[in-house]
């Protein structure tokens, strides 16, 4: 195999002005052993800062589930590896969010091999790259070694791929390309079989060169250097250059220039206008369609429009000069410990020294968040989200045929289909006089002034994002004075007649990501934008529907969820004591945790009418609820690209105002006849009883079968595989139960008590570990 660990003449200069001057011809690279990164992130992100990597490989992480707030970077995806039952390992490859890349999933899943692969789109077509991460274990067997090299030669198929890792084969001379071990031989072996080169040529660690870069291109990587190290990492830096460069996101999303805006211009011309003249003798729809156009054409002449970048990291509060002179410091003093010009413990101090800046920064810039949270809130939710796991971009998607899509535009479609085909294949409209209601409340008619939308526009968040009417919360916010008196005549106009604007029922839906598989559309949550001024004539009429509710104690005391003085965790506490005030009086306890299937989606037009009309809702209200639910489309948004426009013929609309009230409304006779104990948080809903007996665990069945007929008679349904049994107490007999023709998983007492208190424990643990952390460098900011 040919020798290429040697540096080329010149490579470091060409490399170092690649890196400073910020244009570079290809993928700029940082690896490192970190032996545990729980005192190094806030380095890493230093050296981020410093030198805008587009791709960092670290191997023993040492991560586990209690580091996630901490190991997200902002402007980086992060694809990791831990080790699940025990400390140590661990490996984690971030890549610049700008490049369109994807993690490959194992092509062994039983395989144990430490390593994570990314394949990065290419620039040009067909030249996509591999890039892994490997870690090996100095007592790792030797058929975890070979499962790695198959895997690389698969990876290594017809594609150029780069390694890095930590190999730990200390006897391997590389310039003779020789081993002393049958280990270490069998592993150059198995890099020559695939024409696969090493490109590192000064040791790593000690003497040894233990940490490697490989590649099946001899000229793909250039510019190795092993320089500096992070923390105190026995373990040397490798910076090195990919020769390739990656497809950029690009992105047709355009913003509205606020920094440029000229809103006294914007004033004016909207000012001029003598709302109610014009409006005076035209329909809703007329008259919304002339207020839009008006404030739109005024938008565009004041406010200049700019596209979305994403290419520049974005530099966090904290960092500052002091702070890049440490780490040059840091540097100097490693390059002279490696020439033997000072001792470790004096490299290990500095080091120290450094680190600690470096979080007493990171601290005193989250008390400042913290402290101006009230004034500041975009700062603050921003730095939260910016430490988010589960980022919420769409990846690349597979459809029903098995082909993955790429695309902004077919991903959009893809979505849309996924979401449109979970509503009823009908729509089932209906109007409250089918249902008894009469028009005889209209003596009261609503009434709506002035200053009412001026109140609510006023207070519009400016960093919410406008629906399809493309008005914006900042500008309607500006606008407030001037265009409430036109706002309020259009919004009584609607609600008094019924008539409802095509604009407030169409939807731009964002794909939230929640859990699993990115490429499968079963995960993305579809959340609604919705008109800015539709959203305020819906919390008018909110105000009024949610009055009428408390009123009349239509809701059950049972729904916890979008209430007032109610919340997640008066449900829990609330059911908690009620059943373990059971099990304290020595009860066998059985309770059913249930799900819906896509239940706000499923929310049948027609029947939620029946039940707005029996729960004494007025005619004008329940008229314009139901007009606002007819007729809706909905089309998903991804980077700028739309999906065609698609019916909604059933549910309530995740993200509007009203969807959380009408839900609980239809689902509040849930419990009628029940004889258990019943709690809902929305559609999240739990059933217990006492299970002493067999007369017991028939009622518990009975009221299952009710809940299956409410669901069948609602045109709902329950996923059967998401529902499960806790049985609880000691002479528990653990009773098998149905919903319709499916018997739920059943679980032991011992195992889910045993899972509740490890967690409660862990989460105990991580919160007092953090507090105390957070404690420790706030005093130290405070005193500094």
């Amino acid at each position: 195999m040919e020798q290429t660990a040697r540096r080329p003449s010149g490579g470091r200069k060409k490399s170092l002005n690649k890196r400073h001057g910020g244009m570079t011809n290809g993928l700029q690279c940082l690896y490192t052993n970190a032996q545990s990164m729980g005192n190094k992130q806030d380095e890493l992100e230093l050296l981020v800062q410093q030198t805008k990597y587009d791709i960092i490989g670290i191997t023993e992480t040492w991560w586990d589930k209690s580091h996630d707030w901490n190991v997200i970077m902002g402007g980086y995806n992060l694809f990791q590896r831990n080790r699940p039952d025990k400390k140590g390992g661990g490996v984690a490859l971030y890549v610049r969010d700008v490049y369109t890349c994807e993690e490959i999933q194992d092509l062994e899943p039983q395989s144990q091999s430490e390593s994570i692969w990314v394949k990065i789109k290419g620039e040009k077509k067909n030249r996509d790259l591999i890039v892994g991460v490997y870690y090996r274990s100095p007592s790792q067997t030797e058929d975890i070694d070979d499962a790695f090299l198959e895997q690389m030669a698969k990876h290594a198929k017809g594609r150029e791929i780069v390694v890095m890792g930590d190999f730990n084969y200390p006897d391997i001379c590389w310039m003779s390309n020789s081993a002393k071990s049958i280990r270490s031989n069998r592993f150059l072996t198995g890099l020559a079989d695939n024409f696969i080169v090493q490109k590192v040529g000064e040791a790593t660690r000690g003497t040894a060169i233990l940490d490697l870069v490989l590649t099946n291109v001899d000229d793909l990587v250039s510019g190795v250097e092993v320089e500096g190290s992070l923390g105190a990492s026995d373990h040397a830096l490798l910076k090195f250059t990919i020769q390739r460069k990656g497809a950029a996101k690009h992105t047709r999303t355009q913003f509205l220039d606020f920094k440029k805006a000229d809103f006294i211009k914007l004033r004016e011309v909207l000012g001029e206008i003598p709302w109610t003249v014009i409006l005076k003798g035209k329909g809703v729809h007329d008259g919304w369609e002339f207020v839009k156009r008006e404030i739109v054409k005024a938008q565009r002449q004041a406010i200049p429009m700019r596209r979305k970048h994403g290419r520049c990291l974005k530099k966090p509060g904290w960092l500052s000069k002091e702070l890049l002179t440490e780490l040059r410091l840091k540097k100097d003093v490693y390059k002279k410990w490696k020439r033997g010009e000072t001792t470790k413990e004096e490299f290990k101090q500095i080091a120290s020294t450094c680190r600690h800046k470096v979080r007493k920064a990171k601290a005193q810039n989250e008390l400042r968040l913290a402290r101006e949270v009230k004034s500041n809130k975009k700062g603050f939710y921003g730095y939260v989200r910016s430490k988010r796991k589960n980022k919420e971009t769409v990846g690349s998607l597979r459809g029903e045929d098995g082909e993955m899509q790429t695309g902004d535009t077919e991903r959009a479609e893809l979505l849309n289909v996924f979401f449109a085909s979970v509503f009823s294949d009908k729509e089932n409209n209906a109007r409250p006089e089918e249902f008894g209601a009469n028009d005889s409340a209209k003596e009261t008619q609503p009434r709506i002034t002035k200053e009412i939308v001026q109140e609510y526009l006023a207070s519009l968040d400016v960093f919410k994002s406008p629906g399809p009417d493309e008005l914006h919360p900042r500008v309607l916010k500006e606008l407030a004075d001037v265009i409430s008196e036109p706002l309020a005549v259009i919004f009584e106009n609607s609600w008094r007649t019924g008539e409802v604007p095509a604009d407030w029922r169409r939807a731009n839906v964002v794909p939230i990501f929640k859990k699993g598989k990115r490429e499968d559309p079963n995960n993305y949550r579809p959340v609604s934008l919705t008109s800015i001024p539709g959203k305020i004539l819906e919390q008018i009429i909110k105000q009024t529907v949610c009055a009428h509710l408390e009123r009349n104690a239509v809701i059950t005391n049972s729904q916890h969820g979008f209430l007032k003085n109610k919340s997640c965790q008066t449900n829990l506490i609330s059911f908690f004591d009620r059943i373990t005030s059971l099990v304290d009086e020595g009860n066998a306890v059985d309770v059913a945790y249930l799900d819906f299937s896509k239940a706000f989606d499923k929310v049948p037009h027609d029947i939620l009418v029946k039940k707005l009309v029996k729960c004494g809702l007025d005619y004008a209200t329940t008229q314009w609820i139901c007009n606002w639910l007819t007729d809706r489309t909905q089309r998903v948004l991804i980077n700028g690209s739309s999906s065609s426009w698609r019916r909604v013929t059933s549910g309530v609309p995740q993200g509007s105002v009203l969807g959380p009230v009408l839900f609980n409304i239809f689902i509040n006779d849930l419990d009628d006849g029940l004889k258990g104990i019943l709690i809902k948080f929305a559609d999240d809903t739990k059933l217990g009883g006492v299970a002493n007996t067999p007369e017991d665990r028939i009622t518990l069945q009975n009221d299952l079968d009710r809940l299956e007929n409410w669901a069948k008679a609602n045109k709902m349904n329950f996923n059967r595989e998401k529902c499960k049994v806790l049985h609880l107490g000691k002479k528990n007999e653990r009773h098998k139960y149905k919903m319709g023709d499916t018997w739920l998983e059943s679980s032991t007492c011992e195992k889910d008590l045993g899972v509740l208190v490890d967690h409660k424990l862990d989460m105990s643990q991580q919160c007092d570990a953090a507090a105390k952390k957070a404690n420790a460098f706030w005093a130290a900011s405070i005193g500094a």
